[in-house]
């Protein structure tokens, strides 16, 4: 973390690093086994069937590439630790991460995550279709009112 990083209200633990922002909305775990990515195909396919005034997209940072591949997708501007999608809505762009059942976000994640809430972005680390679609609606996205 850098001495200019717009969030210093967060605690740093020198063995773990970073803390996630408290005021992060994080989806509680669950025991479904789908990985991460059905997870996120979920929700994307909910989101584009259901709530059509939200654009939606993926941001591919987990792809597997070649060395040469990789760094071909920094120099064009890959962030390492941004999140898996965002929603815009008017005025609004919000991020989410997905995780599977188990798992938290990474060191890099974490970090990204605070920046962008710290910038004012509704962030949040959710697991679920219904648990983002929820989410975007609190954060006031023209979202429909979705049911397990």
């Amino acid at each position: 973390m850098t001495a200019d990083a717009p969030f210093s209200d967060i605690l740093e633990d020198p063995v773990r690093g970073v803390a996630l922002d408290p005021a992060i909305y994080v989806e509680l775990k669950d025991r479904d086994l789908a990985k991460e990515e059905q997870r996120q195909a979920a929700y994307v396919s909910a989101m584009r069937r259901l709530a059509h005034r939200v654009l939606v997209f993926a941001v591919p940072n987990g792809a597997r590439r070649t060395r040469w591949e990789a760094n071909k997708a920094k120099r064009e501007g890959l962030y390492t630790g941004f999140p898996d999608t965002g929603a815009c809505w008017t005025g609004v762009t919000a991020y989410i991460e997905f995780k599977d059942g188990s798992s938290m976000p990474n060191q890099s994640q974490i970090e990204t995550l605070n920046r962008l809430h710290a910038m004012g972005h509704p962030v949040a680390v959710c697991r679920t279709a219904v648990g983002a679609m929820r989410w975007l609606r609190e954060q006031g996205a023209p979202v429909p009112e979705v049911r397990q």
